[in-house]
């Protein structure tokens, strides 16, 4: 069971990562076919999460996002699925 959830997880972080490249790419070919060039991207990234609330909201957003996996990645079990059984 800890190899299917382990592989599981593995594969939607690739996924996620593979998304998240595709996204930024997309990002770079926009600006650079509308004539913004390639460095609108670099300047611009300072003015993104500027708040404190912001910052909070998107540390609380990554905790809840990776602190189940990776209590699932250490125990390799999912307790939500035992119901499908």
């Amino acid at each position: 069971m800890k190899k299917r959830t382990r592989k599981m997880l593995l594969k939607k972080y690739a996924a996620m990562v593979l998304c998240g490249t595709l996204t930024i790419l997309l990002l770079y070919f926009a600006d650079w076919i509308f004539g913004y060039g390639l460095t609108n991207i670099n300047t611009l990234f300072p003015f993104t999460i500027t708040t404190q609330a912001e910052k909070i909201l998107m540390i609380t957003l990554a905790a809840s996002f990776l602190i189940p996996d990776l209590i699932h990645w250490i125990t390799g079990r999912q307790s939500a699925r035992e119901l499908e059984r």
